[in-house]
């Protein structure tokens, strides 16, 4: 190991200050193999790697594993650690810096750097219980802060034991410090009082691409009366990740907005420029939102719809679109917005357009195979013990596949989960993403069942097992959140589906692997009740929201 050469060191770190990341590279290539340098220019070296928004995914696991070279070589060395850390967030591989940090935490209970990476480790490997433990340790240690406090939040929805009370009183802190950070308060933005031609309608989202959000938002934009509304699109999407489904929304929509380089400043300020009168925020707490652009007001109504179905908690958030199932009369002081209601559903599914045909083929009954096609991080630990309990009493299989894409130690996680609960590991059979919604959904017919994850249900993928022919098994909620799959099935009539516990779970599970007449209720005659329902009904649903959206502008 070479000397430091402190000329050398200084330079080098002036590249980093001036973002000469590339220059940094070159000049110590020169110097001959990284890896035999000084530690403190391996350090520099990595973190060159790191710093540029255009390093690959090969290029980001090298410069970890440079990191964690230089950790191991001094001595514990925690600020590479701390970069190890946040690389794995990008490239989603935790196995490595979960153990180093597990260790230095061990040794360092107090370093609330730590804390925080381990809390956001177990909060991507979806391991809630720890992770909001970590997060709740933090913030009490430093109540005031409000960067990175996102994941702890939104992690509430995916834990069992967390009241929809407790759930909402971190929001209204997290929205308290945000709004305080952003001076809400003297904010006295007054909006054009001229009215428009149509009710001009914005909807916010970094989705527009082919995304869940955007297969329940295309027929509305479709069918939508552009005689009395303007729908714009504004997308936080990076313009490298546009596909062919955000074209097909950008010509549904009247107006199409590329925002995702705006900083909060510049878009709060295009936002209100361009006076509308509703804006619809489809991101809530989810990856790509704007929500300091949000609390803002950015326009004279602002409602939370879709791809967040809970309250943000945020004062300038002035409705949250449900339906009747979802919340109660009895809850509405449990969400910070005023909570507006669809007469049957909150949403609807635009049909797909080449739906496979369910296999009659094939003896359903003779497999034993269950599914679940949602996120791995919707996978809780109670959802793993009841289904543990329903694969070990049935001797059957479950297909899983993430709808995300977590990493293999996401999926690795999951699997020891259920090995620890003594699931013979040929019982879980990992199934790969298509890059075909066809393919996709021909999936489907290898399962008999679909098992919904709780406390944080499916959406798309119950309406998608449901137009397979499948049942989807639910459990009974608590909150807006935890009733989406009770909505769905309530909307095709089949409260029967809706278990009331973890033990009527297991035996509803049972008794439909079993069922001798399974082809008879399911398969193609659920296929067709759906389609009349309101889970696809869209010419129907979009009446609905029409009807609603006029509502509330009257009323404003």
């Amino acid at each position: 190991m070479s000397d430091l050469n402190k000329d050398l060191s200084k330079k080098f770190l002036n590249y980093l200050d001036t973002k000469q990341y590339q220059r940094l590279q070159f000049e110590a290539d020169m110097l001959g193999n990284i890896e035999d340098q000084h530690p403190v220019i391996i350090f520099y070296y990595a973190s060159a790697i790191y710093l540029q928004e255009s390093a690959k995914e090969k290029d980001l696991l090298y410069s970890s594993s440079l990191f964690e070279k230089v950790y191991n070589l001094g001595n514990n060395h925690l600020q590479s650690l701390y970069n190890m850390i946040a690389v794995s967030f990008k490239t989603k591989v935790f196995k490595s810096v979960k153990s180093h940090t597990l260790k230095a935490y061990e040794k360092n209970p107090n370093d609330m750097r730590l804390v925080e990476g381990l809390a956001r480790i177990h909060f991507y490997l979806g391991n809630r219980n720890e992770s909001i433990k970590l997060f709740r340790m933090l913030y009490k240690s430093e109540p005031n802060k409000t960067e990175g406090r996102l994941p702890f939040v939104s992690s509430l929805n995916y834990t069992s034991g967390v009241s929809q009370k407790e759930y909402l009183e971190e929001c209204l802190n997290y929205a308290n410090l945000l709004e305080k950070k952003l001076d809400i308060e003297n904010d006295n933005y007054e909006f054009n009082s001229k009215k428009n031609d149509f009710i001009k309608i914005g909807f916010l989202s970094a989705d527009f691409k082919n995304h869940s959000v955007s297969h329940f938002l295309k027929d509305i934009l479709n069918k939508i009366d552009k005689a009395k509304f303007e729908v714009s699109l504004i997308s936080n999407l990076a313009v490298s990740e546009k596909d062919k489904f955000s074209d097909t929304m950008k010509e549904l929509s009247n107006n199409w907005y590329d925002v995702e380089h705006y900083t909060d400043n510049e878009l709060t300020t295009f936002l209100r420029s361009l006076n509308f009168d509703i804006l619809i925020d489809l991101s809530g707490f989810t990856q790509g939102n704007r929500l300091e652009v949000f609390a803002r007001r950015c326009a004279k109504i602002q409602v939370v719809w879709l791809g967040y179905n809970n309250s943000l908690g945020i004062k300038n958030s002035d409705y949250l679109i449900s339906d009747k199932n979802l919340v109660y009369e009895d809850e509405l002081n449990l969400y910070r917005e005023k909570i507006i209601f669809l007469p049957e559903i909150w949403n609807a599914l635009s049909k797909p357009e080449n739906l496979p045909e369910i296999d009659k083929q094939k003896e359903k009954n003779s497999n034993l195979t269950f599914c679940s096609f949602n996120n791995f991080q919707k996978i809780s630990d109670r959802t793993i013990n009841v289904w543990s309990r329903i694969l070990k009493e049935t001797n059957s299989r479950i297909l899983l596949k993430d709808s995300l894409t977590g990493g293999d130690d996401l999926k690795e996680n999951v699997l020891q989960k259920f090995l620890k609960q003594g699931v013979k590991e040929d019982q879980i059979i990992f199934l790969k993403r298509e890059k075909k919604n066809e393919d996709h959904l021909k999936l489907y017919n290898k399962a008999n069942v679909a098992l919904d994850t709780f406390p944080y249900p499916g959406v798309t993928t119950s309406c998608e097992a449901i137009l397979m022919g499948l049942p989807v098994l639910t459990m009974k909620g608590f909150n807006f959140n935890s009733r989406c799959g009770e909505s769905i099935v309530k909307n095709i009539n089949m409260d029967e589906l809706i278990a009331i516990d973890d033990d009527d779970y297991v035996e509803k599970a049972k008794s439909l692997i079993f069922d001798k007449n399974h082809n008879e209720k399911y398969g193609e005659k659920l296929r067709d009740n759906a389609l009349k329902s309101p889970l696809f009904d869209t010419d129907k649903f979009t009446k609905n929201f029409e009807n609603l959206i006029t509502e509330i502008f009257h009323k404003n």
